[in-house]
């Protein structure tokens, strides 16, 4: 409880010196302070409180690149790619050798269902075939500045804008053959049906993004990517990606429909959360015939066997890896 107590100091202090940074003293109140101190049933209202002050500063600073994009989109010209040809990213930075057990799992059932879908996996080593990312944002990440989950961010905007296809984290499990309508949208993410202090609303996923290429979703968060971190070494928040979709949503109608057109995925949780109990080949199958994609963890410890040396989920789900 202690250790728990410490973190949490220790992680609003860093929320104090990020604010700091890149906002100043003034926003500290209402992006760190009232969030976190108050009573439990006005955390919500709190929370919202926070998003639009975070919101109206970002909107403040990058308004002439919101401006740009909020305008180019009433007139969208996309190019034509065969939606067989369309690709799909995954990205492990170390490359598929270094990949923990639950992680080359999740690939391999990509790679199993993908059909004729060309899968890319993005590394240290082959990230220059596809994409050019400024020598600021390289310098940063090796410093320490951006963290990798975050560069990560800057690198599926980046793909998806100049190649579209469709994006999976690395620990989503595809569990069945990809459907071609995937990618017939302009725009597909997916929408889990959880209740969420979040930005988003849970009305969208970054973890799962795809699209057309010069898709102007794509294009204006790289680019507020690259514009935000050309002046900072610090986030104002952790999620980040999703202030830059919201705020182009709310000044694009283009996008706002878009994304509002997002399906709800009600079950995308399910496996993980089901990962230490005793595999059942009909419940398995059942998990796996409800839907295509599954979002893991590979952070989490799990067990391979029960108490009762029964083989987890998780077990069965690794059993194949070498």
């Amino acid at each position: 409880m202690r250790i728990k107590f410490i973190r949490k100091i220790k992680q609003r202090i860093n929320d104090i010196k990020n604010v700091c940074s890149v906002a100043g003293l003034p926003y500290v109140y209402e992006m760190v302070i009232i969030p976190h101190w108050g009573k439990k049933k006005d955390k919500l209202a709190r929370c919202w409180r926070k998003h639009e002050a975070i919101i109206n500063f970002l909107e403040k600073e990058y308004a002439t690149l919101i401006k740009k994009y909020s305008l180019s989109v009433q007139s969208v010209s996309h190019p034509i790619i065969a939606k067989k040809e369309a690709p799909i990213w995954v990205c492990w930075w170390q490359g598929e050798s270094q990949m923990p057990p639950i992680v080359r799992s999740c690939y391999q059932s990509l790679l199993e269902n993908a059909g004729e879908h060309p899968v890319h996996l993005i590394t240290e080593e082959s990230i220059d075939q596809y994409i050019q990312i400024p020598t600021y944002i390289l310098q940063k990440v090796k410093k320490g500045n951006i963290s990798f989950t975050h560069f990560s961010d800057i690198i599926r905007m980046a793909l998806l804008y100049e190649h579209g296809g469709l994006w999976l984290d690395a620990t989503i499990y595809v569990s069945r053959p990809l459907k071609d309508k995937i990618f017939d949208s302009p725009l597909f993410s997916v929408a889990p049906n959880i209740d969420t202090e979040l930005v988003s609303q849970a009305k969208w996923s970054g973890f799962l993004l795809g699209g057309y290429p010069q898709e102007p979703l794509f294009g204006f968060v790289r680019d507020f990517f690259f514009e935000y971190w050309k002046k900072e070494n610090r986030l104002i928040d952790y999620f980040l990606i999703d202030y830059a979709i919201y705020i182009i949503r709310q000044n694009s109608p283009y996008i706002n429909v878009l994304l509002e057109s997002i399906p709800k995925h009600y079950k995308i949780f399910d496996m993980e959360q089901n990962l230490d109990k005793p595999y059942d080949k009909e419940y398995f199958t059942q998990l796996c015939h409800q839907q295509t994609f599954h979002k893991l963890n590979y952070k989490i410890k799990y067990t391979t066997y029960t108490a009762d040396h029964k083989q987890t989920i998780y077990g069965y789900l690794i059993k194949d890896i070498p």
